[in-house]
């Protein structure tokens, strides 16, 4: 059980440096231990901060996910852990990668944001495709599908 007093300047501490940015209750969670309050203090902390509406997940993670759209999407296992390792709560992240898209259809649209409309020689280079995807985290299987269909578009 925390101190309620350490508490309130845990929360002081961390209203401060969120500011106006947006931050993941893991992110200042780790924040407030590392400026020397204990785990059951930042826990608590982060936890009025939540409830009070400085610290959002899920707004944390829609700015996640508009840095990976475009040239940039990734498969929705990449996500996931880029969610986790931005300190966004596991449930929260679980509810936003269930509400994307498919693999296969963001696939496709990481192949015509990179290569534009597919070209005559397109088929020629399917592995110069797929392997984009699957650097991105998606699976060899998804990566040829959504090829076929980028094709078919």
């Amino acid at each position: 059980m925390s101190d309620p007093v350490m508490t309130k300047e845990a929360v002081t501490c961390a209203i401060r440096h969120i500011g106006t940015g947006i931050y993941s209750s893991g992110k200042i969670k780790l924040y407030l231990m590392q400026r020397g309050y204990s785990e059951d203090t930042a826990v608590s902390a982060v936890s009025l901060l939540i409830d009070s509406g400085y610290i959002d997940d899920m707004r944390a993670s829609r700015k996640v996910l508009a840095v990976r759209s475009g040239k940039k999407q990734e498969s929705r296992q990449f996500i996931y852990q880029r969610l986790l390792e931005a300190g966004i709560d596991a449930d929260c992240a679980d509810l936003v990668v269930d509400s994307l898209e498919s693999d296969k259809d963001t696939c496709k649209s990481l192949y015509e944001a990179s290569f534009g409309s597919p070209a005559d020689d397109s088929r020629d280079r399917e592995d110069e495709y797929v392997k984009l995807a699957c650097l991105r985290g998606y699976s060899m299987e998804t990566a040829r599908s959504a090829f076929i269909a980028y094709l078919e578009s």
